[in-house]
C-alpha cells in the first residue's frame, strides 16, 4: 500500500495500538499485578495450552530470549506455579507443566482479566468484535512471516 493515505493509516494504527496496549496493560497490572505480571500470565496460558511446552517453545511464543525465559520460569517454579519435567527418552529436553496451584492461579487470573475487559466489549456488536479479532489475528500471522507476505 503505497498511497498518500498509507502514512496516515499507519500513524492511526500506531497511536491506537499504543494507547490500547498501555491502557489495558496498566488496568490489568493494577488489578492483578500484585499476584502476577502480564508476561507471567501469558507464560502460564501458553504452558496450559501447549502440552509438552519447552522453555525454548515458550521463548519463541513470547518473542523473548532464552535467558529471559529462564528467569521467568525460575520465578514461576519458585512460586509453585510451574514444574520442570524431564523427557523420558532424551534427558536434555525439559518440559514445563503447570502445578495444581498453577492451574488454579491461571484460572483465577484469567477470570479477573475477563471481568476487567468485558465492560468495554458491550460497546461493540458481536460482529465488530469478531471482525476486529480476526483482523488482529491476521496481522499477528503476517508479522510471523518475513515482510508481511502471506503463505498461501
Amino acid at each position: 500500500m503505497n498511497t498518500p493515505d498509507a502514512k496516515s493509516l499507519v500513524n492511526r494504527y500506531l497511536d491506537a495500538s499504543f494507547l490500547v496496549t498501555k491502557q489495558f496493560d496498566n488496568r490489568i497490572r493494577d488489578h492483578v499485578g500484585q499476584t502476577m505480571t502480564i508476561d507471567q500470565f501469558c507464560a502460564l496460558r501458553l504452558i496450559e495450552e501447549k502440552p509438552s511446552c519447552t522453555p525454548s517453545d515458550l521463548a519463541e511464543l513470547l518473542c523473548v530470549g532464552k535467558s529471559s525465559i529462564t528467569a521467568m520460569v525460575n520465578k514461576l517454579v519458585a512460586r509453585g506455579l510451574v514444574h520442570r519435567e524431564g523427557d523420558e527418552r532424551d534427558r536434555r529436553v525439559i518440559y514445563l507443566k503447570l502445578t495444581d496451584t498453577g492451574h488454579q492461579v491461571y484460572r483465577e487470573t484469567e477470570r479477573e482479566i475477563q471481568m476487567l475487559l468485558e465492560p468495554y466489549l458491550v460497546h461493540f456488536t458481536p460482529e465488530e468484535v469478531r471482525n476486529f479479532i480476526e483482523s488482529f489475528e491476521k496481522l499477528a500471522a503476517l508479522l510471523t512471516h518475513e515482510g508481511g507476505r502471506e503463505n498461501k
